[in-house]
């Protein structure tokens, strides 16, 4: 999943657990900022969508918008 973000220009970085990652880097930060629930929403649909395609359960997945200094964290709880 890092990778897939990495490549959208999120700057992603696994965290601490493999279910984490980080995202350093949002190409849509000024909207994020404006409408969090509407930008954070697609790109949570975004890896649900890609776990579904590699037939992974993408129950659970969470996006935390601006979960930390700099960065917001995708959580991929659910998946099996």
């Amino acid at each position: 999943m890092s990778d897939l973000f990495d490549h959208m220009g999120f700057a992603a970085e696994p965290g601490r657990s493999a279910r984490v990652v980080r995202l350093t880097r949002c190409p849509l930060l000024e909207a994020a900022h404006q409408a969090p629930e509407i930008v954070c929403s697609v790109h949570r649909g975004i890896a649900e969508g890609a776990l579904e395609e590699f037939g992974t359960a993408s129950d659970g997945v969470q996006l935390l918008p601006f979960a930390e200094p700099g960065a917001c964290v995708l959580r991929l709880q659910g998946t099996s």
